[in-house]
């Protein structure tokens, strides 16, 4: 059992040693290590004893009780301090209670109460010391797992797994992000050098020195991570909020391209994404970065900044076909054909790139485009299942070193991304229709259009148009066309809004189209519909008139 030591502060010497015959007798785990008689002495002695409890009279010849308990407490802030006082000095209280005394006892004290109070002080004592090192426990806890609980946000933030806003400034602030990204920066290093274990051992010594720098740079400007992402790129994320944005980006960038030449003598490309408010399009940045730092060091050499807007002149591709290789590759994945997977993946390299023989990196960051889009198109059919699904193949991706091996996870892909127990190879493209389907009756108000919505479940239109028609039966404008004429229909019969007004309302903000368009669909305009369900009996429902599609 803990022993607390006690101080004892009293200007009468009797009633100092009647407090120590009492703790004597009591027995209980509190010795008198000191007696003051005065608040200079109790000051001097709490410094060198250091006691966990001071026994303090309000009353004393000099400096008073509340002032020594006020110096006390500077000395001792841990420690806890019982006022003694008569019934006339209750005027202390509010200000005993400001230096945060932990009790008062009233003079005369009798045995029992000084043992009470006593007891109650250690058992509160040893509760908060209890918490304090639990705390400081977790604190050292969450300092030595920090590194890796930054590394975690940001591979989820550029792997696309966070959507909760709410739920990523909570985390970012415990691993103390001030602020979220919204922009990314790869950095890329010249290609390792080649020979034996020793060049191969200094090989891995600067990428974790550049690594470093690379943090203590970050350092310099609040709100970043640097994340390791394959062997010769970093993936840095940054959210400044400041003045200058992009010219305070390239200043950090300049300043890692310097550090790494004068520090490593080592030559490396900076490589700068498009800035995001939406966290979610965060892998579209990190993506971006790498692209720019690998074809920057490609095209140009080390120690440049290149941001992605500048490279459609400088690569001499035409971006429009990088996407629709990468659109067309996601379209085979979900069918489950792995020879055809395999044959589109080689015609990827062709039309994407020119040829097999290109850098490996670069095929590596194409491909992890895809799989993020892949990914994401599982939906709800994937739930979790989809995060551990992107994880463990982001993982195999980063380890691929050929194209041979870069073929076979293509054909992994095709196997394990379609589930065998759903009774249908193309499981994914059904949660992709059904996404298709949620954005629709959110967005029919506007102008939507296939390549819109191919663009959010990544799927090509042709692809989507054929999958849409063969689980819904009927085309997507069709079903566009009914849901807003239902729209309507349900607004002319229950408002007094005008006919102009509704079309505008259900998509259509041209008046006289969206007259003809109903006309077509219901065989009369809108303002007819309106005077039918007028002399209707209003216990009749509008559904009478409807299509049928959306009776529920």
């Amino acid at each position: 059992m803990k022993e607390m030591k006690l101080l004892v502060v009293d200007d009468e010497y009797l009633e100092r040693q009647a407090v120590r015959l009492i703790l004597e007798r009591a027995e209980e785990p509190i010795k008198v290590v000191g007696e003051a008689r005065n608040g200079h002495q109790a000051v001097k002695l709490a410094g060198e004893l250091q006691p966990d409890i001071v026994l303090l009279d309000v009353k004393m010849p000099g400096m008073d009780g509340l002032a020594a308990a006020k110096e006390i407490r500077k000395i001792l802030p841990g420690s806890a301090i019982i006022f003694l006082t008569a019934y006339n000095e209750f005027d202390y209280i509010q200000e005993a209670l400001r230096i945060g005394v932990a009790d008062f006892l009233l003079k005369p004290v009798r045995a029992q109460e000084l043992i009470d109070v006593l007891k109650n002080t250690r058992l509160q004592l040893l509760r908060e010391r209890e918490e304090q090192a639990e705390y400081k426990k977790l604190q050292d806890q969450l300092a030595e797992a920090l590194p890796w609980l930054r590394i975690n946000l940001g591979l989820g933030l550029i792997w696309g797994l966070w959507e909760d806003r709410a739920a990523v400034e909570q985390q970012a602030r415990l691993v103390r992000l001030e602020t979220l990204p919204r922009v990314a920066f790869g950095v890329c290093m010249e290609r390792r050098l080649e020979g034996n274990s020793s060049s191969l051992a200094r090989f891995e010594l600067l990428r974790y020195q550049l690594q470093h720098l690379v943090e203590e740079t970050l350092s310099r400007h609040p709100w970043g991570l640097c994340l390791p992402v394959s062997e010769r790129m970093l993936i840095g994320l940054w959210g400044n909020r400041g003045p200058e944005q992009e010219k305070r980006l390239r200043q950090l960038a300049g300043e890692i391209i310097e550090a790494a030449a004068e520090k490593l003598s080592l030559g490396v490309t900076v490589g700068l994404s498009r800035f995001y408010e939406d966290i979610s399009q965060l892998s579209r940045a990190a993506w971006e970065a790498q692209t720019a730092a690998h074809l920057g060091m490609f095209y140009l050499g080390p120690e440049r900044v290149v941001h992605v807007d500048e490279l459609e002149h400088k690569s001499g591709r035409d971006e429009v076909v990088c996407a629709a290789g990468e659109r067309e590759l996601v379209e085979v994945l979900h069918s489950g054909d792995v020879e055809k997977a395999r044959k589109t993946f080689r015609q990827f390299l062709v039309s994407v790139f020119g040829s097999r023989d290109t850098d490996l990196h670069l095929i590596k960051a194409r491909l992890m485009a895809i799989l993020v889009g892949f990914s994401r198109s599982m939906g709800s059919y994937g739930g979790q299942e989809a995060v551990h699904f992107y994880n463990k193949f982001a993982r195999q991706l980063s380890l691929c070193l050929s194209i041979e091996e870069l073929e076979e996870w293509v054909a992994e892909l095709v196997l394990s991304g379609n589930d065998p127990s759903a009774g249908r190879t193309g499981a994914m493209v059904h949660s992709a229709v059904k996404k298709a389907l949620e954005y629709i009756h959110e967005n029919y108000q506007r102008e939507v259009s296939l390549a819109d919505i191919s663009r959010i479940i990544y799927l090509s239109p042709d692809y989507f148009s054929r999958a849409f028609k063969e689980q819904m039966g009927c085309t997507f404008s069709e079903y566009l066309l009914r849901l807003r004429i239902e729209k309507a229909k349900k607004l002319l019969a229950e408002t007094d809004l005008p006919v102009g007004e509704i079309g505008r309302q259900v998509g259509y903000p041209d008046p006289n189209y969206f007259s003809r368009v109903f006309s077509r669909s219901m065989g009369m305009p809108p303002s007819r519909y309106r005077q039918i369900m007028m002399r209707c009996d209003h216990r009749a429902s509008p559904d009478r008139l409807k299509t049928g599609l959306f009776t529920k």
